[in-house]
């Protein structure tokens, strides 16, 4: 029930977000950021309270799926100020994989939160808790 509640409420709080950092917020306000790597396998949604990542096609073991995820499961992961990081429970598809491409090599942030994008995965931590993910077409961990 709360890893479904969260990916609700993530998306929730994410639409309204947007609807309201592009119709009223300042030029220099955080903003909801949206990219996929340049293999377009893993994308994610940034913004100044976390991190959502998913990805289309991996190798890694499927995790166990909780008894009350009544959806996908093993392919989105999200960190939420500075909690711990954990693997979602959805029905939807958080990001938008026609977003702007983030080269190899290249950070997105949002205050404490960084996404590192390289060659072989996707990082995102906050660096004041140290919580975050890795994701990668071969493995995956959450911290």
């Amino acid at each position: 029930m709360k890893a479904t509640y969260f990916s609700t409420v993530l998306c929730a709080v994410a639409a309204a977000t947007t609807a309201l950092a592009l119709s009223v917020a300042p030029a220099n306000a955080a903003q909801l950021d949206q990219f996929v790597t340049p293999s377009g396998n893993i994308g994610c949604l940034v913004g100044p309270h976390g991190a959502v990542c998913e990805i289309r096609d991996h190798s890694y073991a499927q995790p166990a799926v909780p008894a009350n995820c009544h959806g996908a499961y093993g392919d989105v992961f999200s960190e939420q100020d500075g909690a711990f990081a954990q693997i979602n429970c959805h029905t939807d598809q958080p990001v938008d994989f026609h977003s702007r491409v983030v080269d190899y090599g290249q950070q997105v942030r949002q205050g404490t939160l960084a996404c590192n994008v390289t060659t072989r995965f996707v990082e995102c931590a906050d660096g004041s808790t140290g919580h975050g993910f890795t994701l990668a077409r071969e493995f995956y961990s959450v911290y």
